[in-house]
């Protein structure tokens, strides 16, 4: 069989395998030993899990589990339909890959991925994969808030997605930047908002731009997956990842969407095999070098003034907050409003660090930005978060669980739209005094 183009978390060759990678820090936990996951979810007579309108899903999750998140892939799908495929035209070029297996452990998701398929996913919370030995998109849930999650199933759905229609010539940086733009989502129900911008990502584009260290259009544009995966190994893709996601927030949006036509009719010279470089060229009209950097200059004017959107900036805000107040109820500390959080996360020298694609984002206690979000086009005034006590339970058997290990404040925003979010806590099933948590709509 001809072997799949080399590539590395933006299209990883991992053991053999062509795959889009999500990493993640969380801890495998132990277990007693069971059967294998391959033959726990393995199809029974009788045995029904919540369908997919276009997936074929395999699960060890609860029912309402799986169908919380087989509901979200739909509603992807049809966002990635309507965008470029009713919206651009596009032909499928291969078949679908449309498998999607659901881990609730960490550990299952690594040893089947091993076993089955040959694939290393070490460092990875999800995955689109194809191998000789099978395909799909992969992903597990333990210790991990559901909207980190819901990140890595839209940024990996659009790689599944998409390699119907461009299989492996889609160039990274475009790759990654249309999968950052739908991972970035914000999903209520069966509606997507896109366009969503992180706070940590515009400020480092706009810090590179003022600092003269982006990477030229001439050189982003050109490179290939070995020297995008490059930079992966050797721990410097940050730049390549943010700076994707904004080039490709700066073709929709810019200027009110002046380019978004051009941007579509790129697209849609891909899908039609012509050359990255040159389906750029021939969109944009861009017939020579000093155009070239013009077009380069324009996308740094948009990068220097752009803003955060307050939802998405609201949600990052209230898993740091969320992460520090878990430390400092693991430790004893119960602080009761809002600016006694402040000041013991402070003095607790609370840092905490999340992967993304590619690269690391750390938030800092001495940060006065990370106990506050942003205002934007939608919310031109700041909204709040407040700190809320629990109300303790009424049933003798959770009171006394309640005494032992009371549940932390709730975390909420107030004045954000289109909706405002807070923090949701609940017991790990395997242990009453281990918290998890997922950020809610209020």
């Amino acid at each position: 069989m001809h072997p799949f183009p080399v590539m590395f978390l933006a299209a990883a060759w991992v053991g053999g395998a062509l795959a889009f990678a999500a990493p993640v820090q969380a801890p495998a936990t132990s277990q007693a030993p069971q059967a294998a996951w391959w033959d726990r979810t393995a199809p029974r007579p009788g045995a029904r899990l919540p369908q997919s309108r276009y997936y074929v899903i395999r699960s060890d999750l609860g029912t309402d589990e799986t169908k919380r998140w087989a509901d979200l892939l739909d509603t992807m799908y049809d966002e990635y339909t309507r965008r470029l495929v009713q919206r651009v035209g596009m032909r499928r070029r291969s078949p679908d890959h449309p498998n999607v297996y659901m881990f609730s452990r960490q550990q299952d998701y690594l040893d089947t991925l091993r076993t089955q398929f040959g694939v290393n996913a070490t460092g990875s919370g999800g995955m689109f994969f194809i191998t000789p030995r099978g395909s799909g998109l992969a992903f597990f849930t333990e210790n991990l808030p559901r909207q980190r999650v819901a990140h890595v199933v839209q940024h990996e759905g659009f790689h599944q997605y998409a390699h119907a229609f461009f299989g492996n010539e889609l160039p990274p940086w475009l790759n990654e930047g249309l999968a950052e733009f739908f991972g970035e989502s914000v999903v209520e129900g069966r509606s997507v908002v896109v366009g969503q911008a992180s706070p940590t990502v515009v400020d480092q584009v706009r810090s590179s731009v003022e600092q003269d260290k982006t990477i030229p259009f001439s050189d982003i544009l050109q490179m290939d997956d070995a020297r995008w995966n490059g930079a992966v190994r050797s721990g410097n893709a940050r730049q390549q990842y943010m700076q994707a996601w904004s080039m490709v927030h700066f073709l929709v949006y810019a200027e009110n969407g002046r380019y978004e036509p051009y941007f579509t009719n790129m697209l849609r010279l891909l899908n039609d095999g012509v050359k990255p470089y040159d389906a750029m060229r021939r969109a944009f009209s861009l017939d020579s070098e000093p155009e070239f950097r013009a077009f380069e200059t324009r996308w740094k004017d948009y990068a220097r003034n752009a803003k955060p959107g307050a939802y998405v900036a609201a949600r990052g805000r209230l898993e740091f907050l969320a992460e520090g107040i878990r430390v400092l109820w693991s430790k004893g500390a119960r602080p009761a409003t809002f600016d006694e959080l402040k000041a013991a996360l402070r003095e607790e020298k609370f840092r905490w660090t999340a992967s993304a694609h590619g690269y690391t984002i750390t938030l800092d206690a001495k940060d006065d930005a990370n106990f506050a979000v942003p205002d934007d086009e939608v919310n031109a005034k700041p909204p709040t978060i407040e700190l809320v006590a629990q109300k303790p339970p009424k049933s003798a058997k959770e009171k006394k669980l309640w005494q032992e290990h009371p549940l932390p404040p709730m975390l909420r925003t107030r004045g954000l739209r289109p909706n405002d979010v807070g923090i949701a806590w609940r017991r790990d099933p395997n242990d009453p005094a281990t918290f998890l948590y997922d950020v809610v709509v209020n």
